[in-house]
């Protein structure tokens, strides 16, 4: 069971490109608060990058991959004194389509940068969220999963200048690849990589979790799972909290509920079912669970998601729509 893989696509990590720069020196783009992670790859050229609060900008250069998780304010400027546009501005008189390219700036010297997002459902309290940190720098010199990271951005660049079709779900599905290559390389320059980042490098830890992942209904003890892995009950229990910072019994339980929003979400089956799939035989306690662990009861979920809901009933089942249930009090 790949952890990591698993938990991407449960918290539903897509992406993709919004536009390519080609900026003559001067010239400064000032992004505000994004409510999506949004991420810049030097192609060409070098720039520095500006933050606030932070008493000197930082020098980027070819093959540099500054990534801004929680969407904070920044600035891009070809030299430290540059001023910077706000980039709604920038981006009035600016044809994207087809990823544009930007055009802005002087007749100095070249610099092209990739700008482009990523998005993943926020609503999840999942551990991994929580260990990444607000700004991640790849240096393209330094990263160990350079030539890989090579390989994406050339293809992102590629696909974005040649305007052919399929082009949109090409570096969209490329822009999901360099999220995971990015994570990667940040595991693997960092001395201590922080929580589940580090849960995931430890043998014994990423066992247990592959165990709890590919098998989330069993019915998983502290003792039963220590002996698939190896490991004391004591050890494990210290082990698994030091790093993915919530015990295994509690973790079990988040991810249950994770999957169960996934199920709810994304198929028509009833909660009594997806109660089963996630390790609970009473539909009554798993929706307990899962409103004291998302806030909502499974049926306000389904609504919202606006997924429709199987009934079944001694064998039969017929379907019905969110909007004939909401009538309906909680499941």
């Amino acid at each position: 069971m790949d952890v990591l893989t698993d938990i991407l696509r449960s918290l539903r990590l897509a992406g993709g490109v919004y536009f390519r720069c080609e900026f003559r020196a001067p010239w400064g783009m000032g992004i505000g608060p994004q409510p999506v992670a949004e991420f810049h790859v030097v192609v060409r050229g070098s720039c520095w990058l500006r933050l606030p609060g932070q008493p000197a900008p930082i020098p980027l250069h070819g093959g540099d991959l500054a990534v801004f998780l929680r969407g904070d304010p920044h600035e891009l400027i070809d030299a430290p004194e540059s001023e910077a546009i706000p980039a709604e501005k920038l981006l009035a008189d600016q044809d994207l389509e087809g990823y544009g390219p930007v055009a802005h700036g002087g007749g100095g010297a070249l610099t092209t940068i990739l700008c482009g997002y990523f998005k993943f459902d926020r609503d999840t309290r999942h551990p991994l969220l929580a260990a990444l940190p607000p700004f991640i720098l790849i240096r393209g010199a330094d990263s160990h999963d350079f030539s890989g990271l090579k390989t994406t951005l050339d293809l992102m660049l590629q696909e974005t200048k040649a305007g052919r079709p399929g082009a949109e779900a090409v570096v969209d599905r490329l822009a999901e690849a360099l999220f995971i290559l990015m994570l990667r390389a940040y595991i693997q320059q960092s001395p201590a990589p922080p929580g589940m980042l580090a849960a995931l490098t430890d043998r014994q830890i990423a066992a247990a979790l592959a165990h709890l992942h590919r098998a989330p209904e069993q019915s998983w003890t502290l003792v039963s799972l220590a002996a698939r892995v190896g490991m004391s009950r004591s050890a494990l229990a210290a082990r698994f909290k030091q790093l993915v910072g919530q015990p295994p019994m509690e973790y079990l339980t988040l991810w249950r509920m994770q999957k169960a929003r996934e199920l709810l979400a994304e198929t028509r089956l009833s909660t009594a079912v997806v109660a089963e799939k996630v390790g609970y035989r009473s539909e009554a306690a798993f929706g307990k669970v899962f409103k004291k662990i998302t806030g909502i009861g499974p049926g306000a979920f389904r609504r919202q998601e606006g997924t429709p809901v199987a009934m079944v009933h001694k064998g039969r089942s017929a379907s019905r729509s969110t909007r004939s249930r909401s009538a309906q009090g909680d499941s």
